[in-house]
C-alpha cells in the first residue's frame, strides 16, 4: 500500500504528483474504517518521528490552508487529530 508520506510537503516534489497518483491513494484509503484510517495514520507518524522526517509545523501550516475548504465540524475533526499527533 502506498504510504501517506509520498506526498511530501515539499511543491517541487507535489508538482510531480499526477491525478492518477491522487485518484490511486484515495482508492486505496476509501473503503477503510475510521479505525484503520487511524491505525494508518499512526503507524505513519510513529514512522516519520523515529527516522526524524515528521514536521509538525508544515502539517499544521497544510490543515490551517483547509480551513476554508471544510465544513466547519471536519476542520475541527481535522484539528483535534493534528493535536493528537505532537
Amino acid at each position: 500500500m502506498a504510504r501517506f508520506s509520498q506526498f511530501q510537503s515539499n511543491r517541487k516534489q507535489n508538482e510531480n504528483v499526477s491525478e492518477a497518483d491522487i485518484r490511486q491513494k484515495y482508492d486505496s484509503y476509501k473503503n477503510m474504517s475510521k479505525e484503520q484510517l487511524n491505525e494508518n495514520l499512526l503507524r505513519e507518524v510513529a514512522r516519520q518521528k523515529s527516522n526524524g522526517s515528521f514536521d509538525y509545523n508544515t502539517l499544521e501550516a497544510m490543515v490551517g490552508s483547509l480551513q476554508g475548504m471544510l465544513p466547519p465540524a471536519d476542520y475541527e475533526n481535522i484539528k483535534r487529530i493534528l493535536e493528537s499527533l505532537k
